[in-house]
């Protein structure tokens, strides 16, 4: 199954409207169905009983970067 997935990508006060068709991920069971706007206009669509947040979740939440803190002065 497919689905037109439309988004807005604002720049400034400026509207960009952007669009995909996308398959729907395999899934076994009825769910709630999430959409996930990734870096490059990458998007995935996925079913699961499991929120965003879940360690089951079928897409796992991005990893925070390690970023380290300027030398005190």
């Amino acid at each position: 199954m497919k689905l037109l997935v439309r988004w807005d990508m604002p720049e400034g006060s400026v509207h960009v409207y952007k669009q995909a068709l996308v398959e729907v991920e395999k899934y076994d069971e009825t769910g709630s169905v999430y959409i996930h706007v990734l870096p490059d206009d990458v998007v995935r669509v996925v079913v699961s009983n499991y929120d965003g947040w879940s360690s089951k979740h079928p897409i796992p939440p991005p990893k925070k970067p390690n970023k380290q803190l300027p030398p005190s002065p």
